[in-house]
């Protein structure tokens, strides 16, 4: 760690005390904790509202397949068994999406309450923008959607805010707290399998809380074992789905399979199903492929639809699937990239003018008949500055991923330790789980960044309080990482507009 500049060592004591972050030296018990009980109100109050505004909470498709499963017991691993199961408890309390809408409302100010405590040893101001930060609208336009994107994030929150609270010291009872961090991040790891791209800083942020001895560990082998931990929640999905759910396994990897190989196909102009659908696939395929999403192969019909293509290889999924798709990427490298960065660069909405996708969350699954979701005046006010944030430069999802990678950067610069490492885990698990979007993407929803806009946001009052303002803080953090957000937003611009 850097030292203070010289000039700190002649501030008074508790000037000194307040731009570490140690705790304030006027800060009482008795003011933390009327400050604590005032956060508490005014989540309450804010979680009311919110859950008024989403009334009686969002049954997305994905939503209604697990709700509707829970009354018939046909549960397969499409969506995460984990998410699907928690609706038997909760619909012996009432049948119907409101109990699972309060958890999932209370999950996401409890997570932002944690964090902004866990921050109050850096002052009040800190702590209260931290959770001012959960008003944003394109981050409440999607807690009222009941699927497993809002819960891994919202899981993962609470579990990364108790490990913070710990680290940081406003958790003290142990007993209890780390235990519950551990549940909470087994759960958001169970909700969706592709957060074990998002978990190894969050897993290093649990070692911290667990032992103090762990942050002298040097930092290349605790990156072994994260990485390695992490990497154990895909075959524990397996297991989990075979074992302990009982789920019929439908082989949701085949969906990522097939969409390889119709990019592999398309930008290779060589069957990557090696003349499983007859000889003039490339052809078909040419009309089909789209680099937005997989869907192409398994639901749309029509002109722009080759969904004959998931159906028919349904008997092949498992080895004889994988084994097509290993030997097409074996075979054309530059194909598979070419299509992985077609898909990334879709997903992300960045050198594209067609790409653009809607953050308007008011509609619920066609399948289902029961349950209307009438829009409030709240839905109208909060969809109207998600629309105003998604139509401006900060709007596309790579912005997310652009400022978690920047602000990863810029937390190196804050000074206190603890704050540092909450800031830096927090925006690396954000940047590592977009980033995962790169290798295992197949859909284009907005909601799929979730978690990482929430790091982003979380992130950004410690970034502006504790490095930006700062002219003492050193130039590498306080200056280059902004540069390189307004750099690479203004070229995204720039080729928007004038050259694609």
């Amino acid at each position: 760690m850097q030292r203070a500049p010289q000039s700190l060592h002649n501030l008074p004591a508790v000037s000194r005390a307040s731009f570490h972050g140690l705790p304030n030296l006027t800060d009482t018990a008795a003011d933390q904790l009327k400050f604590r009980r005032t956060l508490l109100l005014a989540a309450l109050i804010a979680a009311v509202a919110n859950f008024i505004a989403f009334y009686p909470g969002l049954l997305h498709h994905d939503a209604w397949a697990y709700f509707d499963a829970s009354r018939t017991g046909k549960w397969t691993n499409w969506q995460p068994p984990l998410l699907g199961f928690l609706w038997y408890p909760l619909r012996a309390i009432h049948d119907g999406p409101q109990p699972m809408f309060v958890l999932f409302v209370a999950a996401y100010w409890a997570g932002f309450v944690l964090i902004a405590d866990a921050l109050r040893h850096e002052g009040r101001l800190l702590a209260s923008l931290t959770f001012l930060a959960a008003f944003y609208p394109m981050a409440l336009n999607y807690n009222g959607q009941l699927v497993k994107d809002i819960s891994m994030a919202t899981s993962l929150l609470i579990g990364a805010g108790i490990a913070a609270g710990v680290v940081s010291g406003t958790i003290r009872w142990r007993t209890l707290a780390l235990p519950l961090m551990g549940l909470f991040l087994v759960m958001g790891a169970f909700m969706r399998a592709n957060s074990l791209f998002g978990l190894p800083p969050l897993i290093d942020l649990a070692g911290r809380a667990i032992s103090k001895r762990w942050a002298g560990v040097s930092i290349f082998k605790r990156a072994i074992i994260v990485c390695v931990i992490s990497a154990a929640v895909a075959p524990a999905h397996i297991l989990a789905d075979r074992n302990l759910f009982r789920v019929e396994d439908i082989k949701p990897m085949s969906q990522l399979q097939v969409f390889d190989i119709g990019g592999i196909t398309y930008f290779s102009g060589s069957d990557g199903f090696q003349g499983f659908f007859g000889p003039d696939f490339v052809a078909r395929n040419a009309t089909c492929y789209t680099p937005r999403h997989w869907d192409v192969y398994g639901w749309m019909v029509g002109e722009r639809g080759c969904p004959e293509v998931y159906e028919k290889m349904k008997p092949n999924f498992g080895w004889p699937l994988s084994k097509l798709w290993l030997e097409a990427i074996a075979s054309h490298p530059f194909a598979y990239l070419s299509h992985r960065f077609a898909h990334a660069n879709r997903f992300f909405q960045f050198l594209c003018t067609d790409c653009k996708e809607p953050v308007f969350t008011g509609w619920q699954s066609g399948n289902q008949k029961e349950f209307t979701f009438e829009p409030t005046w709240l839905f109208h006010m909060i969809d109207a500055g998600a629309q105003a944030l998604n139509n401006s430069p900060l709007g596309p999802p790579y912005v997310w991923l652009l400022i978690c990678l920047a602000w990863a950067w810029a937390g190196l610069g804050i000074w206190n330790e603890s704050t540092r490492t909450i800031i830096v885990s927090l925006t690396l698990s954000g940047a590592m789980y977009a980033l995962g979007y790169f290798i295992i993407g197949i859909a284009h929803e907005y909601r799929y960044i979730y978690w990482t806009l929430l790091c982003a946001l979380i992130a950004t009052p410690a970034i502006v309080l504790r490095v930006l303002v700062r002219s003492d803080a050193p130039t590498v953090y306080r200056l280059y990482p902004v540069l390189m957000i307004v750099a690479v937003i203004a070229f995204r611009e720039l080729m928007i507009r004038f050259m694609l």
